[in-house]
Formats: structure tokens, sequence, C-alpha cells
């Protein structure tokens, strides 16, 4: 077993690793893109106990500093973003109900029959995503996918003015529920919503809990984002408002280890990837090799990430100042968008652990996109 103090083998004797810890509070909160509110408080709570500087920005994003000991060290852009897949309420039926917008890139298929949470400015109202009872299905219904304009939600309203009674406006975020729970016995997997990328935010608190007593060798700047899920908007101003030398973001990734593919290129349990490209950003060679380098320098098994699908807030971040170095940690994540993604411990604990090593080799990584003395 490693004696490394982010050791990847989890002990059941133990309680549970303090990224499960964050990432069972984060996962409780409700906050679809635009309408992070919960998870920024709870984040800024979390932040301000174990950084230099916190605070938060116009846009909604919490920005903790965790300074380098000595002057001039070099600077460390990491993110996670806050949001997470959901709706917003575009109309209130006569009857009651709830019509909804679409806030990210959520599955048709999978919305009927679901549990969501309407937040409204009081409070959050519990309700579900309605779906014709199974005995007055026609022929016609078994094949056809309900797409999202028709579905609506029930919060047991009996008329537009209960619902309105209840609190209930236009606009307001409407996001699935989610407990995290362990699947299995002892198995190391969690199943949730929103763990894209409140797993993330968790290591980033985890990160953050490991250097409260002493400072990183990098002034590390932790971004923890708003709006990813609909471009990449937070990071973006994130990016123009902050000067660093290196930036990475640390999101989930889409596992394809389930029975309806035929070959696995990335999988739970085998480690955290490291990101070659997706649609946002083409990783940069130094940082790619640096994460690399990390990674058999800490004994952390990684995976290697080609997915074109898919976008983080590397992607804005790589335009900070005049264009910085950057590249991606991601996590294998189960049913995507859904509200019983999965994810494995061991993943996390490898991500926060590979994170904590490139930061302890930043100081030293030449990170020029080439050598221009070489060949």
């Amino acid at each position: 077993m490693s004696d490394h103090p982010l050791s990847l083998a989890p002990d059941r004797e133990r309680s549970e690793p303090p990224v499960i810890a964050h990432l069972r509070q984060l996962v409780r909160l409700t906050g679809p893109s635009g309408s992070e509110g919960d998870v920024v408080r709870a984040v800024y709570r979390a932040a301000s106990a174990l950084a230099d500087e916190v605070r938060v920005d116009a846009f909604g994003n919490v920005i903790a500093v965790r300074r380098a000991a000595a002057e001039g060290a070099r600077r460390l852009l990491l993110a996670a973003h806050m949001d997470e897949v959901g709706f917003r309420v575009r109309q209130i039926t006569p009857g009651g109900f709830l019509r909804l917008d679409k806030v990210g890139g959520t599955d048709d298929r999978i919305l009927p029959a679901q549990r969501v949470w309407v937040r409204t400015q009081q409070s959050r109202l519990l309700g579900v995503i309605g779906t014709k009872s199974a005995h007055l299905l026609t022929d016609a219904d078994r094949q056809r996918v309900v797409p999202h304009p028709e579905l609506y939600v029930d919060i047991g309203a009996r008329s537009a003015d209960e619902a309105v009674g209840m609190g209930v406006q236009l606009g307001d975020p409407v996001g699935f529920v989610g407990i995290l729970t362990e699947l299995g016995v002892n198995t190391g997997r969690y199943t949730a919503h929103a763990v894209d990328d409140r797993a993330g935010c968790a290591v980033l608190l985890a990160l953050l809990e490991h250097y409260q007593d002493t400072p990183p060798p990098v002034t590390v700047i932790f971004a923890f984002t708003v709006q990813e899920e609909v471009g990449l908007r937070g990071a973006q101003a994130v990016a123009q408002a902050h000067v660093a030398d290196v930036a990475l973001a640390l999101d989930m990734t889409a596992a394809d280890d389930t029975p309806e593919f035929g070959a696995c290129h990335l999988g739970l349990g085998s480690g955290p990837a490291v990101k070659v490209m997706d649609f946002s950003a083409l990783a940069h060679p130094a940082v790619r090799r640096g994460l690399i380098a990390a990674a058999d320098a800490s004994g952390v098994p990684i995976q290697h990430e080609l997915l074109r699908g898919i976008g983080t807030d590397a992607g804005a971040l790589q335009y900070s100042g005049h264009g910085i170095p950057a590249g991606t940690v991601s996590v294998a994540n189960r049913y995507t968008h859904s509200p019983v993604e999965v994810v494995d411990e061991r993943d996390l604990v490898g991500a926060l652990h590979l994170l904590d090593t490139f930061i302890q080799r930043l100081p030293g990584l030449d990170l020029r996109f080439v050598a221009l003395d070489e060949g």
C-alpha cells in the first residue's frame, strides 16, 4: 500500500474519503446552468475555510486562491463546473402542471417518470415528470419517444393558481432528484444525479483540504465555474479575469464499458483519463506530457481520452491572457446527463492524487509547445 497521503487504496474500516463526503453534500443541491446559487453558497462556505482568498465573481463563479509560499511562483488555473443539466418552467397549465424547456443536453428517452426538484425563490418543491399509465398506452405510444415539449411536471397542484400559490414562477429552474448512494456492497461505485461535475468540484475541495496546512509549490487558482453545460460560459469569464501559466479542467467523461458497446475506450475503475482531444480543445502537448509523467511518478493508472462528442472548461481556459498551455483530467462516468450517473471512488481519488503530483512537479515542468533547439 502506498504511503502517500492521498493513497489510492480505499480503506473500508475508516470513514469515507473526503472527496466522497464532499460529493455527498454537493449532489443534494439543485443547480441547473444559470441557477447554481445553492451550489455557489455551499462551495463558497467549504472553500472559505481552506483558501487564502475566496470570492464570487459577477458571473457566479467561485474563485478560491491558495498561494504558494514563494513569491513569483508559477500559477495554475484549475477548474471544475458546478452546474448540471436540467430545465426551466416555461408554462403553468390551467390544471397546475408545469411545461419545461431544456437547459443543457438531456435525452428525451429517459425523462418520463423521473422525480425532479422545482427550485422556487423560497424553497424546493418535489415533482414528477408525468407519463401515461401502462394500461392506457396505445400501440403507437409504445413505439414513440415523447419529445420534451410535450412532457409536464406534476407537483400535485389542482390549478394554475394553486401552483403559483406554492411559489412557482415562469423561469424557475428544475433539476433531477439526487442522493449519493453506493451500488451493491462495498463496491466503491456511487450513483447520483449531477455527478457531472459535482464530483470534479468535490475533488477540488479535497485538494484544497490537502493544502490547508502546507501551501502548494505553485499558486493554484481553484475556479468552480457556472454555465459549463451551455457553452463553457463561466470559464470564459474566468479566463478573461485571471492570468496563469497553465490551466487544467477536471471534468467527467462518458464511460463505454457497459454491455451496449463492443469495445471499451473508457471504463470505470481504470484510473482518471488524460485528455488528448475533444470538440472544445486539443490538449497542449507539454501539459499532456506533464500529466503522463506525474502519473508515472505517482503510480496512478491512467486512461487516454479521445472523444469528439464532449467539451470541457479547458476549451475556454486556453484563451486566458494571450493563450496558455491547457489540458484536462477526466473521470469516467456511466449514464451521463441522467439522474443515475455512476462513478468509481478509485478514479476520483486517483484524479486527486494525479493533480497533486502534477502540482508538485509543475515548478520544473517545460511548458514550451516545442523545443526549438532540438531536431
